[in-house]
């Protein structure tokens, strides 16, 4: 009797065992995170990634670009932030009835033109503005693996982005608040630049998998607007300490713009000319009725 007493106590030690190491492998800890459907386990001390999706309305190509850039910021749930730029040719309008609305912004032609990106065609993209086999511009095919390389080689954010914003519907004015606090002192001329985004924009876009073009395609995440030009502002001096914060207001009155304001975002990035996008941040403007 002593001996199966004792089989039994040993095969209840060794089934907790079991249990334990079985759920103790979910436990995770800081500071790692879910990405809330059991997928990938995401670092978030590590900076965000910047995508600029280079696009145009009658670029067959493009909604192929849009498709991967989607997929990316699922996979990276938080930590990828997407702005569509509509330049070059194929974002110019046609006088009929199809393609003859205007996304492009002249922030977006000036990046275009300075890197060069309508010369080897339609999607492209840059991530952080950083190099990827000694590009910084690159065709869609490379988006993914040039975002693994800056994910597993910047692993400690360098600044915090708050944002807030707000449109209110009685002036027609959105007003947003940007505050960054640097974590990391900086040795380089920093720069902050704040754009509006707009999502669902019904309108034309030409498809290589539909012949005749797509009347109400839907438009994401497309830049409407910098309230600092095209390359931002100075934020404080060459030499940034750990400690430095910086804040600023902006404001812009919209009555004369077709934009749908329940469809807008704030968005802010900051860079430095060698080092590319160290932090990115959005914020959905909300409604003051």
């Amino acid at each position: 009797m002593k001996s199966i007493k004792h089989l039994l106590i040993l095969a209840t030690l060794i089934i907790v065992g079991i249990i334990v190491s079985i759920t103790s492998c979910d436990v995770i800890e800081e500071p790692y995170t879910k990405d809330g459907n059991g997928g990938q386990i995401l670092d978030t001390n590590r900076p965000n990634i910047l995508l600029e999706e280079f696009t145009g309305h009658k670029c067959v190509w493009c909604p192929n670009g849009s498709k991967i850039a989607k997929t990316l910021e699922k996979q990276y749930p938080g930590k990828v932030f997407i702005v569509a730029i509509h330049c070059g040719e194929m974002a110019k309008p046609e006088s009929g009835e199809e393609y003859n609305y205007d996304f492009r912004t002249a922030e977006g032609t000036e990046l275009d033109n300075f890197y060069k990106v309508n010369i080897d065609g339609l999607p492209r993209g840059m991530i952080n503005r950083t190099l990827y086999n000694n590009r910084q511009t690159m065709g869609a095919s490379n988006w993914g693996n040039a975002i693994t390389s800056f994910w597993n080689n910047n692993k400690t954010r360098q600044v915090d982005i708050e944002l807030s914003a707000l449109y209110n519907a009685n002036t027609k004015t959105i007003t947003g608040n940007v505050k960054l606090n640097y974590l990391v002192a900086q040795s380089k001329q920093n720069r902050l630049s704040v754009w509006i985004l707009e999502d669902n924009i019904i309108n034309w876009q030409a498809s290589i998998e539909a012949p005749n073009g797509i009347p109400d395609y839907q438009h994401n995440d497309v830049l409407r607007y910098s309230f600092n030009g095209t390359w931002g502002e100075n934020v404080g001096t060459t030499t940034i300490p750990s400690d430095f914060v910086f804040e600023k207001n902006y404001s812009l009155q919209i009555s004369d713009r077709d934009w749908n304001p329940n469809n807008l975002r704030l968005i802010a990035f900051v860079y430095d000319d060698d080092n590319g996008v160290k932090q990115v941040m959005d914020t959905k403007i909300k409604i003051k009725e």
